[in-house]
């Protein structure tokens, strides 16, 4: 793919990717980063971009999908205590409470890893993501019943498992 093609075809893709990553919930400049990011991705791998329009979109959309997945893993790895004793001061907030819920949600993103490929990312895309059927089906390439699926039985076994 020369760049003029990637140009008239992945580039209009931007305001969707970008729309995607805030509804993810990143920031609004870190989502402009994942966006660049992703983008950047898909250049450095243009020969393997589907050919027929429809796929592209699913492909780019997953491209921005492992990006914000790269993100929110280096960032759960560099927060530090400090920071984030520091904010808890400045919006009054029990730090006791908030080290249960934090020592929750690992429990619960453990659990969470500890299932399927489709159900983890189906789960996370809902449940962190803010996404829906639709959404999580164009992002995925999954069609809406195999998401509802998917859902579906990574629930009842995260249920299963924190019992």
């Amino acid at each position: 793919m020369e760049e003029q093609e990637f140009r008239a075809r992945v580039l209009p893709l931007q305001r969707l990717m970008y729309g995607m990553a805030l509804k993810v919930g990143l920031p609004p400049d870190d989502a402009a980063d994942i966006v660049q990011e992703a983008q950047l991705r898909l250049w450095r791998g243009r020969e393997g971009i589907p050919r027929p329009d429809e796929q592209l979109r699913a492909y780019c959309l997953r491209t921005l999908r492992n990006e914000c997945l790269t993100f929110f893993k280096r960032r759960k790895e560099t927060v530090s205590i400090e920071s984030e004793g520091e904010a808890l001061s400045k919006e009054n907030i029990d730090l006791r409470d908030h080290a249960e819920e934090r020592d929750t949600q690992a429990h619960i993103e453990k659990l969470i890893d500890t299932l399927p490929a489709g159900q983890k990312i189906v789960i996370r895309l809902s449940s962190f993501g803010g996404m829906d059927i639709e959404e999580i089906s164009e992002a995925t390439g999954y069609t809406a019943g195999n998401v509802r699926q998917l859902l579906s039985r990574g629930r009842k076994r995260l249920r299963e498992l924190i019992r």
